[in-house]
Parts: structure tokens; C-alpha cells; sequence
């Protein structure tokens, strides 16, 4: 259980001299600063406050004894002070620099709440260290905290900002914070023993630097009892040295018996202004993301402060078998306000599984046991102005409805935009020209979306650059598209997804591309409505499949009822053999449900399902009806006679919403 909010406090006569030198470091981290002299200056202040704060004797240390001298006892007993009449009761102070009092209190009264990890224990994350951001601090270790008894330590991968002592800085001693976060000697005893890495015992330059300090009140609060393990990585790191000392902890952590919590502690894009943090950020998370760690190892201080950290994250996590979730996205405008001259950004970056302990909801326990598999579709996928100039972090935009899409099997979205690494609402043009930076596809991504589909009359919107552009990025983020195509050998490759013995086929056709023609001979690139074609597909798809799903881009916008030419081309489908018809592009929900299919060549009849379009899932648009969706939900099981059928459907209705400073989709749940 985490601790109640006690007082966390060391009495030091020097504690305003200490908040001073917090201050110092706060301007060096997360505001503006003129030239790097400015950086030198404060540098020498910070230090010079340190020396007077450790000549004070603050927590008890005896600074007469070698860091390196282990000590039975812990050296950072909390003292008290008696009061004297002038100050009856002195000012509660952390032991632990770079967080008030009132800082602290008020992140752990305010944690950030990430929807997606309600039933998720963490095994590895990426934490911020400015006091700034406390709130995502504390958010990851109260999600940490659900699982509090699954941890025996926490090793903390940190910046060296303070010194050069060496590659790697550890410390043997424990953290004077309330009753003691006590360090895991064993782990620090072994690296320091280990051939080929540099290593270094520095307490002091520790507990100066805020990267790995500023975390020890958390892990006191949320994670009583778990000791911890702090190394200051040198920026310098080669990237042989850095994988060299993944090994070794990898190494040291399978081998031992302990339940390790891994934790990066990283800021992103520092001295720069909102837009060019935002473009720092979108190429730093293309390489966690493609697990380009060559890439990541190049960068410097303006897209991240660790690369070392950030890359054994990576490896940890490939190790483990799980993907980097951003679970958060911020800078410190949401803090401090806009108007910035420079920030700082901020990521949650998380591996998570599924608990073992978790209480499943009953009817996905029940649906798991009986083998039922759950298809999740949405409607269109746009980003308008509106939704640019409001959405300072696309991953709140579908907070609220995460874990709707990632409970499901699969989910399936249509993305009416293309992915081409810049944003476009351009309406000069008879049909608007859209694009959509890589930002929204991350998002997309942390969403819980497995597949997406692309053929749309959007899709030549940036040319045929951009709709390869748009089929590539998709795939470093591993979401599967279809409907458009880089060749014709992979137009052919009809796209199969087996789920739980079941294998769906998926299909996607657009009417037109507004007027964006297609190169001649490259017909490939974006499958337009044709029956010949279509019935060949469905023909083709039905001998690799159990399922044969087809997402056509068809209708009249903003027409709530569907006009027959429309329901002829869905019934057509359906009897050429396809099971399952969702369509899209009106922009408002319009009638769904199972329909009776006769056999042309049999004349026995089956069941169909029809979608005729499912709204928008998220978009700019206010025209009447054009701000709700619909969330569809197909669910698949075995028959008596072992045949897989669509068994029900379900559906949640959403809605756009503009709230502060995203635009955000709801769910309208009973």
C-alpha cells in the first residue's frame, strides 16, 4: 500500500540555501536561458550551495568517511531540531533536493491518470525529472503502486548533468526521506566489480543532480519497502559502452531473484520553442518507435537528454517482448502556461502486461474462455484546422475512448488524411487537401488501432509521394493498411488477419479521389470501385479466409438515410461473398445490422452485416450530426459444428468535444 501523506523532511540550516539552488536548477532545465556562459554561472552557484548544505552536516553524513565505506547503519536518519522561540516549529523541508514540500503534496493529491494502464502492471518506463512535470511523475508510480507488491527494486537509468566522474556514478548510501529508501548494495557491489565498464561511487553528486534524485520521494510514497538502484549514465556514452552495460544489468536481472521495475528518467527537446520541440519530439519517437537505436545513440540534447537510458529501455523491452507505449506527450506550456520563449517536453513512455491478478470484465472473461474474437470498427479519422490549433498532445484526443479500442482483438479505423509528415486543411481547392503530421499517427497508434484503412477520396491529397508516404509510416508504427498499395505484387497480396484460429480478409475501395488522377499503369496505388474488380477480390479473398471484410469509401456526405444505389453496391458485395460491409464517408451515422443474403448460385440464404457508414470518429466538422460516431463492435465465435460466425454486434456512440486545449472524443456510455 502507498504511504499516507506524512511529512517527508530533513531539518537543515541551510534548507532555504537548498530551495535557492532548486530554483537555479529549475531556470537551467525548464526555462529560457541567453547563452551557455548563463549555463557556467549557474553551474558554480549550484555548487558553491552544495558544498555550504554538505559542510552543514544535512542529514547526519559523516563526510569523513569515503563514500565508498559501507556503513551497518543508514546514513540518513532524520534528525529533529528543537524548536526555539522564534521559529516554534521550523519548516518541513524533503532531504531529497529539487521538490517543495507543497510541489510534492500537491502531485501526489494530482496525479496524471493514464486511462489505457488501468489493468496493466508496468515492467519498464520513461519518467520525466523536472520538478515541473511532478504530476507525470507521480501519475507513472501511482500506476506503479497497483502492483506494489510485484516489485523488490527499482534501477533508475539517469543524466549526469553535474560531472565527468566517470561513465557510469552509483552510490552505496540510502535516501534520508521519512523512515528510508534504502539502496540495493548487492546490485551496486556486482556493476562496480564488472570488467569494462567505468564506474564510480559518487553520493553526492547523486543527490546534486536531480535525474535519479528527484524520484526518490515517489518511490518512498508509492513503493514502500522496494529498494532502489540509481546509476548516472554519462551523456558522452559510447554506444558499444552503453550496450555493454545493458548486458550487465540484463544479465545481473535474470540472474538474480528479483522483481525489477526499470525506469528511464528522460526529458526531451530542451531550449527550444513549442513548434520545434513538437518536430524534435515527432523524429526522436519515429526511432523508439522503428527501434532505430544507432539513430537514437546521434542525438543530441535538444531531442532528448539520455541516450543511453533511452536506448537500454529499448532493449529492455525488446528483451521482455514488449512495444514502447506512449501513454503521454506534454511540455512544459502546460505547466507554466504559453507564451514560452523555450521548454521543455515530456513523455510517459511505458512496457506494460496484462496483470495476472486483474479482474476481467465478465463478459471478456467469459468471451476469452468460449474463444470469441472481438472486431472493433470506427468511422472516419480526420484532423482538421480546429482540431490543429486545440490538440497541443493528439494522445489525450482519444484518452476517453482507449481502452474501448484496445480491449478488441482488432481494431479498425478509416483514416480520411494522409500521413505525410506535415499538416494540411487546405479549402482553396474545389475538394479540400488534407495531411496530417506524424504526431497523429503516433497517437493513432497509442490508440489501440491494429489496422487502418487508406482508400479514400483523401488519399492522393499530397500525390503519390504522399500516399507512399502515408502507407510506410503506418507500417514503422505497425499498423496494417489496405485499400492502397506501393506495388501491384502487394495490391494482390490480399491483407489476412487470423485471430484465435479465425482468419478476417480486408478489402477497401474508394469512389474517386477527387479528381487527384492516378498515374497511368500504376492503377495499383488506390483500389477504385468496380464490380469486376471487386468481385474478383472477394473471389480470391474467400478461399484464404473464414471472413471476407470490406470497408467501402461510398455515399452522400452528411444524408442520415442511404439511397438505393448505395445499397445496391453493399448487396452486391455481400452476395459476390463477403460477409461484412462497413462503409464510410458521409460523415454521419447512418442504419447498420444484419441483412439476409442469397446465394446467386445456390439460392440459400445467409446472414450479412451491413454498416452503411459509422459517422466520424473524430474530426473538425459542425455541421449538424457531423460531431458524433459510432464505436462498432462485431464479436465472432465457433458454431456447434466447429464453423466460426458472427455471432452479435454492439455499438457506443461518441462525440467530439473541444475541452481546454484539445479536441478530445467521448464515449456516450450508459
Amino acid at each position: 500500500m502507498k504511504r499516507e501523506n506524512a511529512p517527508i523532511f530533513c531539518n537543515c540550516a541551510l534548507s532555504e540555501a537548498i530551495q535557492t539552488c532548486n530554483f537555479i536548477r529549475l531556470l537551467r532545465g525548464a526555462t529560457s536561458r541567453n547563452n551557455e556562459t548563463w549555463h557556467g554561472v549557474f553551474a558554480r552557484i549550484a555548487g558553491i550551495l552544495f558544498i555550504a548544505v554538505a559542510l552543514s552536516g544535512c542529514g547526519n553524513v559523516d563526510h569523513s568517511t569515503a563514500p565508498y565505506d559501507i556503513s551497518p547503519s543508514n546514513y540518513y536518519q532524520t534528525t529533529t531540531t528543537q524548536p526555539t522561540s522564534v521559529h516554534p516549529e521550523p519548516e518541513k523541508k524533503h532531504a531529497i533536493l529539487h521538490l517543495t514540500h507543497h510541489e510534492f503534496i500537491n502531485s501526489i493529491n494530482n496525479p496524471r491518470i493514464f486511462p489505457t494502464l488501468q489493468n496493466e502492471k508496468i515492467f519498464a518506463g520513461v519518467v520525466p525529472h523536472h520538478n515541473t512535470a511532478a504530476v507525470l511523475i507521480s501519475g507513472f508510480f501511482a500506476q506503479a503502486s497497483n502492483h506494489v507488491d510485484d516489485y523488490d527494486l527499482v534501477i533508475i537509468l539517469a543524466p549526469n548533468h553535474e560531472g565527468e566522474l566517470a561513465s557510469v556514478v552509483l552510490s552505496y548510501r540510502d535516501w534520508d526521506i521519512g523512515n528510508g529508501v534504502f539502496t540495493c548494495r548487492q546490485f551496486v557491489n556486482d556493476l562496480m566489480d564488472a570488467e569494462g565498464i567505468n564506474t564510480a561511487i559518487g553520493h553526492s553528486l547523486m543527490e546534486l543532480d536531480h535525474a535519479a534524485s528527484i524520484l526518490i520521494p515517489y518511490i518512498y510514497h508509492y513503493l514502500p519497502d522496494t529498494k532502489v538502484a540509481p546509476i548516472l549514465l554519462n551523456r558522452t556514452l559510447s554506444f558499444d559502452a552503453t550496450i555493454q552495460l545493458f548486458y550487465w544489468i540484463n544479465t545481473w536481472v535474470a540472474s538474480s531473484d528479483k522483481n525489477i521495475l526499470l525506469v528511464a528518467s528522460i526529458d526531451f527537446s530542451h531550449f527550444l520553442t513549442v513548434p520545434q520541440s513538437r518536430e524534435m519530439d515527432r523524429v526522436t519517437k519515429e526511432a523508439i518507435f522503428s527501434h532505430d537505436l544507432h539513430r537514437i545513440h546521434a542525438m543530441n540534447y535538444h531531442y532528448l537528454d539520455s541516450t543511453a537510458a533511452m536506448i537500454i529501455f529499448l532493449m529492455y523491452l525488446e528483451y521482455l517482448g514488449l512495444p514502447p507505449q506512449i501513454v503521454a506527450h506534454t511540455d512544459a506550456s502546460e505547466f507554466l502556461g504559453p507564451g514560452l520563449d523555450e521548454t521543455t517536453s515530456y513523455m510517459i513512455i511505458v512496457g506494460t502486461k496484462p496483470s495476472d491478478t486483474a479482474v476481467l470484465d465478465p463478459a471478456r472473461k467469459a468471451q476469452e474462455a468460449e474463444g470469441r474474437v472481438q472486431l472493433t470498427f470506427t468511422g472516419d479519422i480526420m484532423l482538421h484546422q480546429a482540431q490543429m490549433n486545440a490538440s497541443a498532445d493528439f494522445d489525450r484526443s482519444f484518452s476517453a475512448v482507449r481502452p474501448l479500442l484496445q480491449d478488441a482483438d482488432l481494431a479498425i479505423g478509416n483514416l480520411e488524411t494522409v500521413l505525410a509528415g506535415f499538416f494540411m486543411d487546405d479549402n482553396s481547392t474545389p475538394f479540400p487537401r488534407f495531411s496530417a503530421p506524424d504526431e497523429f499517427g503516433y497517437a493513432l497508434k497509442n490508440a489501440g488501432f491494429n489496422l487502418l484503412s487508406t482508400a479514400n477520396n483523401h488519399a492522393l491529397d499530397q500525390g503519390v509521394e504522399g500516399l507512399l508516404r502515408n502507407i510506410n509510416f503506418l507500417e514503422t508504427l505497425g499498423i496494417d493498411s489496405f485499400g492502397t498499395y506501393p506495388t501491384a505484387e502487394a495490391r494482390d497480396n490480399i491483407l489476412i488477419r487470423e485471430v484465435h484460429g479465425m482468419r478476417f480478409a480486408f478489402l477497401s475501395y474508394t469512389f474517386g479521389t477527387n479528381n487527384q488522377p492516378i498515374p497511368p499503369g500504376r492503377e495499383y496505388l488506390v483500389n477504385i470501385i468496380n464490380e469486376n474488380l471487386i468481385r474478383a477480390d472477394i473471389t480470391r479473398a474467400r478461399a484464404l479466409a473464414d471472413f471476407v471484410i470490406i470497408m467501402p469509401h461510398m455515399g452522400y456526405e452528411y444524408e442520415l438515410t442511404v439511397r438505393d444505389s448505395i445499397k445496391s453496391w453493399a448487396m452486391m458485395m455481400l452476395e459476390a461473398g463477403a460477409d461484412i460491409v462497413v462503409a464510410g464517408h458521409p460523415h454521419v451515422v447512418q442504419p447498420m445490422g444484419f441483412v439476409d443474403v442469397i446465394d446467386p448460385q445456390t439460392g440459400l440464404t445467409r446472414r450479412g452485416f451491413v454498416a452503411y457508414c459509422l459517422g466520424n470518429f473524430i474530426s473538425s466538422q459542425r455541421m449538424p450530426h457531423t460531431y458524433t460516431g459510432i464505436i462498432l463492435n462485431l464479436y465472432f465465435e465457433m458454431a456447434a459444428n466447429s464453423q466460426p460466425v458472427l455471432a452479435e454486434y454492439s455499438y457506443v456512440p461518441t462525440r467530439v468535444a473541444f475541452e481546454g486545449s484539445n479536441a478530445v472524443v467521448l464515449p456516450e456510455l450508459e
